[in-house]
């Protein structure tokens, strides 16, 4: 009788999860930011959407991504959705820079990174820790830009709609940044610290074996947390362990003085480091590059 009891039991907490699976798989995230879509579509121009709702993909075969990510921010490209929020919302500039980035050509995760093939909010959204590479949302969007345009390190280039990198890039010529680290980039090759040239090209799981998280007050383990709260106050993330018992885990503190940056200095410093980018690792196609003389001498670090 038990074992009939028992059996019962088993059997309607599995068609239970059963249902709920189905119940998902009909009704996921993505059909309602689409249903939402087409209601807000339909009260702005009294016309419905006349595509069925269904995943949108975009395969660039030149980058080697596939992106999903309009499946969700389905305004991306329509100019009557400026004001609306986020999944919503038209891409900023989008008669500006986004002329010479068309979404078919250029995708979406080539600048901000990301999960492309994720259709959650929570598979890519915010801190994913099983992410090579997190989300560049914002102004750390403009770490990004220098996939292609390396010409922005040029100290004479100002580029009003990457202005935290400007600022970044300025920043790191006032400091004297590269006195101590190699910056090819701006043309350091200085030994008293260690080379940033392709810091940004790091993945997360590379960074963390080489740096200590154990000091950052955020629960936020990322790379661009650590650099910003080390830029806050480098004695604090790096101290150092110069009395340890061993002499081989004996580690000196940092040189990095403590400059005293404002929270937006910090943050301009952080979008400059995490854009020294490595081409060979990036292996963003010739064809992306400007056609312009100052990226000759970047094109030696390719294969």
């Amino acid at each position: 009788m038990r074992k009939h009891i028992l059996f019962g039991l088993l059997s309607v907490v599995v068609f239970f999860q059963l249902g709920v699976f189905v119940y998902r798989e009909a009704t996921p995230e993505w059909k309602v930011y689409q249903q939402a879509y087409r209601e807000k579509f339909l009260e702005k121009t009294g016309t419905a959407v006349s595509a069925s709702l269904a995943v949108k993909q975009v395969w660039n075969e030149s980058v080697g991504r596939i992106d999903r990510c309009t499946t969700c921010h389905v305004g991306i490209d329509n100019p009557l959705f400026a004001n609306e929020p986020q999944p919503y919302t038209t891409h900023p500039n989008l008669k500006g820079y986004m002329l010479k980035h068309p979404f078919d050509k250029f995708g979406c995760t080539l600048c901000h990174e990301g999960d492309g093939q994720a259709l959650t909010v929570e598979r890519t959204h915010g801190v994913v820790h099983h992410l090579d590479r997190q989300l560049l949302a914002g102004v750390y969007t403009q770490a990004a830009c220098t996939k292609c345009h390396y010409d922005l390190y040029s100290p004479d280039l100002y580029w009003p709609e990457a202005k935290t990198l400007m600022q970044g890039k300025t920043l790191a010529k006032e400091l004297g940044c590269g006195a101590c680290h190699t910056i090819r980039q701006v043309g350091s090759d200085a030994t008293l610290a260690p080379e940033l040239s392709s810091m940004g090209s790091l993945t997360e799981l590379a960074f963390k074996l080489l740096h200590d998280f154990s000091r950052l007050e955020s629960e936020n383990h990322t790379m661009r947390q650590w650099e910003w709260e080390h830029f806050k106050d480098p004695q604090k993330i790096v101290p150092g362990n110069p009395g340890a018992q061993n002499p081989k885990d004996r580690t000196p503190p940092t040189i990095m003085p403590n400059w005293g940056l404002t929270d937006d200095e910090a943050t301009a410093l952080t979008v400059f480091v995490l854009s020294l980018r490595d081409p060979k690792v990036e292996r963003i196609p010739r064809a992306y590059l400007p056609k312009i003389g100052a990226h000759t001498e970047y094109l030696q670090y390719r294969p």
